[in-house]
């Protein structure tokens, strides 16, 4: 099964991490409302898919691991 290229960016938590303030800043871009949950959750949610569980167990444990991790 070939992954694609965005999906496997997603694969460790460093490159989530970079997803995620992409995706935040683009949709902000586009004047769309964008809350930090929801990003969180739609790039879980295509992680899930992918690879069949989550990479954060919740919005909370991925903010405490991005902000100590900057």
């Amino acid at each position: 099964m070939e992954i694609d290229p965005t999906i496997r960016m997603l694969a460790t938590r460093r490159e989530f991490i970079r997803s995620f303030w992409r995706e935040l800043r683009c949709r902000r871009q586009q004047g769309r409302r964008a809350s930090q949950e929801d990003v969180f959750d739609d790039l879980e949610d295509k992680y899930e898919e992918t690879f069949g569980g989550p990479l954060f167990p919740s919005f909370d444990a991925f903010r405490k691991y991005r902000d100590r991790h900057r």
